[in-house]
């Protein structure tokens, strides 16, 4: 794999070239030679970075992962306290989904088809889970959510954000009357997301 300067842009070329042609035809339906036309680049040159289709959407859900992991920390690494430096960090995510939206739907379908993929994406998305499950247990130590299975809160919290991103960004939302905006969503599964963590039992 080059780690030249030039190596790195033409990296990167198929990587857009693949999220281009994902959001056009989707994962399923994306072929190589789709890819490297759409890039400007020769199959052989395609073959010097990846192995395979496959190889490529590992790439990018890696990318995605560790950007989007780096994007929600900012807000706590600028030693917010955790209801402020929450809803910034659910819309970072918010964001990152939206603007990576043919990463997401090449995940999601190559999920469904390929039992390996849907294995190592579960470990990469294990990585937010994780994540979520420390804040949990720091707000448990201040007395909040007593009893909590931090790790299955954590999952829950995080498939509650990542399935509402899906149905409203990937899938036109809910046949629900609701225009939805970015201040409405991320306020909604803030309340959400507190409320979920931030209580103790009546007395």
């Amino acid at each position: 794999m080059s780690k030249t300067a030039k190596g790195r842009a033409t990296r990167q070329a198929f990587q857009d070239a693949a999220r281009r042609v994902f959001e056009r035809d989707g994962y399923l339906n994306a072929r190589l030679s789709d890819i490297a036309e759409e890039a400007g680049k020769s199959m052989a040159s395609f073959y010097n970075y990846f192995d395979s289709k496959e190889a490529l959407l590992t790439d990018l859900a890696t990318d995605f992962d560790t950007e989007l992991q780096a994007k929600v920390a900012e807000p706590f690494e600028r030693g917010l306290a955790p209801h402020d430096a929450l809803p910034e960090a659910i819309r970072a995510f918010y964001r990152h989904y939206r603007t990576r939206l043919p990463d997401v739907v090449g995940i999601v379908q190559a999920s469904m088809v390929d039992p390996k993929f849907a294995a190592d994406w579960r470990e990469i998305r294990t990585n937010g889970v994780r994540t979520i499950s420390i804040g949990i247990r720091r707000a448990q130590r201040d007395g909040w959510a007593p009893g909590l299975d931090p790790m299955l809160a954590a999952s829950a919290l995080s498939s509650m954000l990542e399935h509402f991103c899906w149905v409203w960004l990937a899938q036109g939302g809910d046949a629900i009357d609701v225009e939805l905006e970015e201040d409405h969503a991320v306020d909604t599964l803030w309340k959400l997301w507190s409320h979920a963590i931030y209580w103790t039992e009546a007395e």
